[in-house]
């Protein structure tokens, strides 16, 4: 009776998994089925390549909507990522738009598997079950999802961040740099992580940080000196992202609150509070969050290097003026690992219920602050993956050394 209980119990989770499995390749090819509806960030790599090819500004877009024949360029042809990313595409530009975008699509395929293979291999303490499957396809509003439809680089990022962790926790810091600075010749903000190594015990350390930090110097300046305009246009281009409203973003959100709050009808003292805000923010994070490190780096606990890492991606979410949707990839891991180690109480279940039964209420003052929790719902998370990390890490601080590692 046992044998046959665990026999059903078997069948039924590998039918769910091929389920899964199914439905993520259907989910592909129906976006590869559409590339006129879908992969909007890709149209903008890819016709900025070409422009670039052809001696063009690849950051007008004018220019880019011209080289790919399309009228609505305003919104489907900026590119603003720094130059060194246009040649990884140029190889791509040199194919038609239809068969680059099923080329594209199927590198990225390929890297996210590679990724939860590389999360389930050297990031968990379990080995990885179908909740942490489940968990990675609609965690955070599915930002895997996201990336794949949009046609942005996130996930061929994160493959690069989290192979950068990897050698991070194997102490090959020259790899760990180098993984660090390719991301950062796409995105720029993803420098932030040489912050790691100062956690690190030994001199090296500085020799790694600061030598990365002039090689990207070095290349940004490299950038400015060939192609003055170009890089102004960048720029331009760059400056123009932190202010768009329609993110799930610490600065989205404060604005979203402040013009909940009527501040709109003065703008200049509105920005003005706002820019406040969010530098007081991201300073009281940071500042809790280094006390957080320090007090981490001084206890021998087990996987005290994974927890430095969760830690400070839940951080890099919380803290950029500018994080899409499908940035919260990144963030997906940390999560997964404290919320399988948390006990949520009594208090933990009542609000989570009370938020849900509340998704749909019309009440007066109510109702605007439900739509924006909801629309900034995997940042309000962030912040709770956050907390519960450095309520841990000062937990751990009160149990003596040797004990409960």
């Amino acid at each position: 009776m046992g044998y046959a209980h665990h026999m059903g119990k078997g069948i039924l989770s590998v039918s769910i998994r091929v389920i899964v499995l199914v439905y993520c390749l259907a989910t592909v090819v129906y976006l590869s089925s559409y590339p006129n509806i879908f992969q909007w960030d890709f149209k903008a790599y890819y016709y900025a390549a070409r422009a670039y090819a052809a001696g063009l500004n690849p950051y007008d877009v004018v220019v880019t909507a011209a080289v790919g024949e399309y009228s609505d360029f305003r919104g489907s042809f900026r590119f603003i990522y720094p130059l060194p990313m246009l040649f990884l595409f140029l190889p791509l530009s040199l194919l038609s738009y239809t068969a680059a975008l099923h080329l594209f699509l199927l590198i990225k395929c390929v890297l996210l598997a590679g990724l939860i293979y590389l999360w389930g291999k050297e990031f968990l303490e379990d080995k990885p079950n179908l909740s942490f499957y489940l968990f990675c396809i609609v965690a955070f509003n599915s930002p895997l999802y996201i990336d794949l439809r949009a046609g942005n680089v996130a996930i061929i990022e994160q493959f690069t961040l989290w192979l950068a962790f990897y050698f991070f926790l194997k102490r090959r810091l020259l790899l760990f740099c180098l993984f660090i600075l390719i991301p950062a010749t796409i995105k720029v903000t993803p420098l932030l992580f040489l912050s790691l190594l100062w956690f690190l015990e030994g001199r090296g350390r500085r020799l790694y940080f600061f030598g990365s930090l002039l090689i990207f110097v070095m290349t940004l300046s490299l950038f400015h000196f060939c192609t003055p305009v170009l890089f102004a246009s960048f720029l331009c281009q760059a400056g123009r992202t932190v202010v768009k409203a329609s993110q799930p973003s610490t600065f989205a959100l404060l604005g979203d609150l402040l013009g909940q709050l009527g501040m709109d009808a003065c703008p200049v003292v509105a920005h003005c509070i706002h820019v406040v805000l969010f530098f007081a923010i991201a300073m009281a994070i940071l500042a809790v969050t280094w006390r957080a490190c320090v007090v981490l780096r001084s206890r021998h606990a087990i996987s005290r290097e994974k927890i430095l890492i969760f830690l400070v991606c839940t951080v890099y979410a919380v803290i950029l003026p500018h994080f899409e949707d499908y940035s919260y990839i990144i963030v997906l891991v940390p999560a997964y690992a404290i919320l399988r180690r948390s006990r949520p109480g009594g208090l933990s279940a009542l609000l989570l219920f009370m938020t849900l039964s509340a998704a749909g209420t019309t009440l007066p003052l109510v109702h605007p602050l439900m739509r924006i929790m909801l629309a900034y719902s995997p940042l309000i998370l962030t912040y709770l993956v956050w907390g519960l990390y450095v309520r841990e890490i000062a937990s751990r601080s009160k149990v003596p050394e040797g004990q409960g590692e």
